[in-house]
Formats: structure tokens, sequence, C-alpha cells
């Protein structure tokens, strides 16, 4: 998608989860129009991100999964990848308990 074709429909069903489009329209519906802008740039690169690098990635990985019944290596499980997993759970599991202790 070229830049002019990019609106917030656009840029919204481009996001790859309910969650964050959900996300992405609470933001633009609440944000102070002095604002706006910036915070449309920001899902916006989010989206361009996902369509050009994410997605294709993530449909190459299906591709090679399917013809081969293996992920490529960078995306198979390690320890370290495991261990690296679990330290980041653990840590959106803390930040979730102090936003709800907020």
């Amino acid at each position: 998608m070229s830049g002019h074709d990019w609106s917030i429909d656009t840029i919204v069903h481009a996001l790859p989860s309910p969650d964050m489009r959900q996300q992405a329209l609470r933001e633009v519906h609440l944000v102070p129009l002095d604002q706006l802008e910036e915070v449309v740039a920001r899902w916006r690169a989010v989206a361009v991100r996902w369509v050009e690098v994410e997605a294709p990635r993530i449909e190459e990985a299906r591709a090679q999964h399917e013809a081969t019944g293996r992920l490529p290596a960078e995306l198979e499980e390690t320890a370290e990848s495991a261990d690296r997993f679990d330290a980041w759970r653990q840590q959106m599991k803390q930040l979730r308990q102090q936003h709800g202790a907020a």
C-alpha cells in the first residue's frame, strides 16, 4: 500500500489481532486533536510493518512447515528462547499486577 492509500479504516484492518484493532480505534477516538496525527502515524507504522514484514515472514514459515514439516531454524524453540519467553511472561504478569493495583 502506498502512503496515500492509508486511512484509519485500512490501518485498523491491517492490524493482526482484534485486540490491536480495538486498541488503535480506542486511541484514535480518544486522543486530543492536537495529538491525532501522531497517534495515527504510530498505528500506521505498526500496520505497515505487519503488512510488509511480519505477515510475509509468517507466510514463508507456514509454507516451509507445510512443505517440510519443519519451521525455519531461527523460529525453532531453544532452551534459551524458552527461558527468555518465560522471563518475558513473568515480566508481563508483574506489570499487569502493578497496573491492577494502581
